[in-house]
């Protein structure tokens, strides 16, 4: 690969080169002493199909190891504070409402992961086949936007613990391009380093949640024995209480199901005969496993907020961040260290969010194609510091309505592509023809999967519970009670769109037949 010739030429500098993970790009330098050396590798490979002889990547228990890395992080442990935090439950209510809904939006993760191998094909490009060329490039920005979306916050939780470690001198937007430009790093270079990162980097973190929940444990409570928190135990409230549960549920349900967008991404390059019952059991396990622990952690956690004025107060300050500074306080120096562990964690959930994004931009039209896959790394980390910098001031609003609003998606998302799997392609990949993925005419023309979708966005906005809006349906549920509504956009969302895909699918089918 490197040139000979002592004197520097453009083959010498940028070369292509092919490996067991597809095609790389290769940056090297020479000088008039040596050949050089190589200092990057960087994925070349965007959207492009995998052929089942460039499938050679034998480590298939990556497929679990990169969403226990993904997972168990400082945005899950917040995820699980806003069940008593914001929804007001007592301790026992928000662990069942976590338990029972992250075990439902894991499944659509799981599922999804099965069609990297069979196909080839990344998430966004497999959904060709049910949403069509045009639906798909639909699917893709809104896809973008959300991993935007999620990238801002988790730097934000990052952000915020990072400055309780050097005591609010770190400004904000200091500490949020800490984070993003380490995620950056990572999520340039690609597909084998993004695997490596995630397969070890949950190690340490998962050590310092353990240490975490030892220190903190005598601080914690059942939160409804705390008089000055909402109790819901009389008739008259259980109304209330099942709205909580439900808008809580739903916040669960879309932070679990968020990676259905994206997880056939990372088993693209397993052989195509790998069995997909161990993709969806390694999936979903290394889901469950990490997902649910920390967020249960971080609604107990939470509750040391009833019996210390120090949790309290430092958590009004700096939210999660000056919880996990509070709780970690009284191991000085070591507590600090672990804070920074927590922080940096953020980097492991960051790093699938950009890669899939630059994916996904790819997508949207043949000229986003053509720039290359690691240029959109670079574009999406500016775009998300700018967003975490500005949405940094009202976190627990923001995080809310982001898995909120992230649930309804995936329930449209997920229906149409398993619906299309299941009822029209019979469960068997060999009944699609992958080698058309980018071929318009032959894919399917969008209108069966657009009008559905539309249809599922009428039921999620009569279900849906936000702090800017509440739809009718949620407001009926949560009637005569303090609760602003009962967020079910995501439940009726997926009905909506269940009912009506087949009957326009058949109607396409008929018509067009294609």
């Amino acid at each position: 690969m490197l040139n000979d010739n002592p004197t520097p030429t453009i083959s010498s500098i940028v070369s292509s080169a092919s490996d067991e993970h597809g095609i790389e790009l290769n940056f090297t330098r020479t000088n008039s002493k040596n050949d050089g050396f190589a200092c990057l590798n960087v994925e070349k490979r965007g959207i492009e199909r995998i052929s089942p002889e460039d499938r050679t990547d034998p480590t298939i228990i990556n497929t679990a190891m990169i969403w226990v890395s993904a997972n168990l992080i400082v945005p899950c442990f917040a995820g699980g504070t806003l069940g008593p935090a914001v929804f007001k439950l007592n301790l026992y209510d928000s662990f069942a409402t976590i338990i029972f809904f992250n075990l439902l939006g894991i499944i659509p993760v799981a599922v999804m992961a099965c069609f990297g191998p069979a196909s080839g094909l990344r998430t966004m490009i497999f959904s060709r086949y049910s949403w069509g060329y045009y639906g798909a490039s639909i699917t893709s920005t809104i896809n973008v936007i959300a991993s935007i979306g999620w990238a801002a916050l988790n730097s934000i939780t990052g952000a915020q613990t990072l400055r309780v470690v050097f005591n609010d001198s770190l400004p904000m937007a200091a500490s949020i391009i800490i984070i993003a430009i380490i995620t950056m790093v990572v999520s340039f270079i690609g597909y084998k380093w993004i695997h490596m990162y995630e397969r070890y980097s949950w190690i340490p973190v998962f050590i310092g949640y353990c240490i975490l929940a030892k220190v903190g444990a005598k601080y914690f409570t059942n939160s409804g024995m705390v008089s000055h928190n909402t109790t819901i135990s009389s008739n008259s409230n259980h109304r209330l209480k099942i709205s909580r549960i439900l808008s809580f549920g739903a916040t669960c349900f879309g932070t679990s199901a968020s990676w259905c967008t994206c997880s056939a991404d990372y088993n693209t390059y397993f052989p195509e005969d790998t069995s997909q019952l161990k993709i969806f059991l390694f999936t979903y396990i290394g889901n469950l496993f990490s997902m649910i622990p920390i967020q249960l952690l971080g609604a107990t956690v939470y509750t040391g907020t009833y019996t210390s004025e120090k949790w309290n107060r430092e958590y009004e300050i700096n939210n999660v961040g000056g919880l996990l500074g509070a709780s970690l306080s009284s191991l000085g120096s070591f507590g600090k260290f672990l804070l920074i562990l927590f922080a940096l964690s953020t980097v492991a959930c960051n790093i699938p969010n950009i890669y899939s994004l630059s994916l996904s931009a790819q997508v949207i039209a043949p000229i986003f194609n053509r720039i290359p896959r690691f240029l959109y790394t670079i574009i999406g980390t500016i775009l998300y510091i700018l967003l975490a910098i500005v949405g940094a001031n009202k976190f627990n609003d923001s995080l809310t309505s982001l898995m909120g609003v992230s649930s309804y998606w995936f329930a449209i998302f997920m229906v149409i592509v398993f619906e299309d799997h299941l009822l029209f392609r019979h469960c068997s990949f060999k009944n699609y023809n992958f080698e058309i993925w980018n071929n318009y005419q032959l894919l399917p023309i969008s209108l069966a999967a657009i009008l559905s979708g539309i249809v599922g966005i009428v039921g999620i906005i009569l279900g849906m519970s936000q702090t800017w809006f509440n739809g009718p349906i949620a407001k009926a549920i949560a009637r005569d009670t303090d609760a602003q509504g009962a967020d079910v956009g995501f439940q009726l969302g997926f009905i909506f769109t269940a009912v009506t895909f087949p009957l326009f699918r058949l109607i396409e089918l008929y018509f067009v037949q294609r």
